[in-house]
């Protein structure tokens, strides 16, 4: 399901979103276990032939509580409700993040917000949800208020993986640090797709054409970029899909002073400059490192190249690939 409506308050939805089955969280990502919750949302909402609703906040509350310790974002806002929409959402709530949503007491935004609003014949939340000021509401308070709010609460139990010899909890916490520190096999398995960066191309210092290999520039304007590295990748440009060997760091053997996402499209001379696109994270290739000369690091470009190739399978490069469940 793609369709998905977008509204920015509560107080824009319809009458024909009342009796909904409403979910309420972050979201960012739209990992496996949010799409768990979603799922379960929309078999509960068949039963009553009702629709479901995903209440999300825009941005995330450690961005005006605690801005020094705020995440990054993993996934755009744009993004994230198409996300939401094909993990199950019929409708995405926007609640705008500001110091007043930020103090109303728990119970206060059970009545006021959920119930008055939307009247949800279901809540589905995991079992760690915390709302409300200071997040002192649980999914205790929701249960405590449910007869009097007309709702049931259905809890889902969080998703858990297993990748060689760790079991892990998924959760947006755990996929930041995947790819931080570049391992995103793992995150694609958390995110049920590969990690994907979506920024527009932007003029470079035309290195990697003297190199023999020009590359596209992207400029991310918000969203956590994976550890320094070479991955394989695809890049996702007007509907076509491409092989891109993805470099993302300093460039040390070329001087560079920033941290720069670049890309080679095995198979593209277009102007792209200006252009959206969606840049997925597949395999990671090797770490960035400082050659002793341009004829070293082209030498090295080109076994780069060969992996990516291997990396990525007509699969892959379909995005017929999936790991949710």
């Amino acid at each position: 399901m793609t369709d998905v409506k977008i509204y920015d308050s509560v107080a824009e939805l319809d009458a024909s979103h009342r009796g909904a089955v409403l979910t309420v969280g972050n979201f960012d990502g739209v990992h496996l276990g949010h799409q768990r919750i979603l799922r379960t949302a929309r078999a509960l909402a068949h039963v009553s032939s009702s629709s479901v609703i995903a209440m999300t906040f825009e941005p995330h509350p450690l961005t005006l509580l605690r801005p020094e310790v705020a995440p990054a974002r993993l996934t755009p806002w744009k993004e994230k409700t198409r996300y939401l929409g094909r993990a199950g959402a019929d409708a995405v709530v926007r609640l705008q993040t500001d110091w007043p949503l930020l103090s109303i007491p728990a119970e206060d935004f059970v009545r006021e917000i959920l119930v008055k609003r939307i009247h949800p014949s279901y809540i589905v939340e995991g079992p760690d949800f915390g709302f409300g000021r200071d997040r002192a509401g649980t999914v205790e308070t929701l249960e405590a208020m449910s007869e009097r709010g007309g709702y049931r609460v259905h809890i889902v139990e969080p998703y858990r993986l297993t990748v060689g010899d760790a079991s892990f909890v998924v959760s947006s916490t755990h996929v930041r640090e995947c790819v931080a520190r570049g391992d995103v096999q793992t995150a694609t398995l958390c995110l049920g797709r590969p990690y994907t960066l979506t920024g527009r191309v932007m003029h470079g210092e035309a290195e990697g054409r003297k190199l023999g290999y020009p590359t596209i520039n992207l400029e991310i304007p918000d969203q956590l970029l994976p550890g320094e590295g070479v991955y394989a990748g695809v890049s996702e440009i007007e509907g076509r899909r491409r092989v891109a060997a993805i470099s993302v760091g300093h460039r040390p053997t070329l001087g560079g002073s920033g941290v720069v996402v670049e890309a080679f499209l095995l198979s593209e001379s277009a102007d792209l400059y200006h252009k959206l696109v969606h840049l997925e994270f597949h395999t990671f290739i090797r770490r960035q490192r400082r050659f002793d000369s341009r004829s070293e690091l082209t030498a090295q470009i080109a076994d780069d190249i060969e992996k990516v190739k291997a990396a990525i399978t007509p699969e892959r490069l379909a995005g017929d690939e999936s790991t949710s469940d």
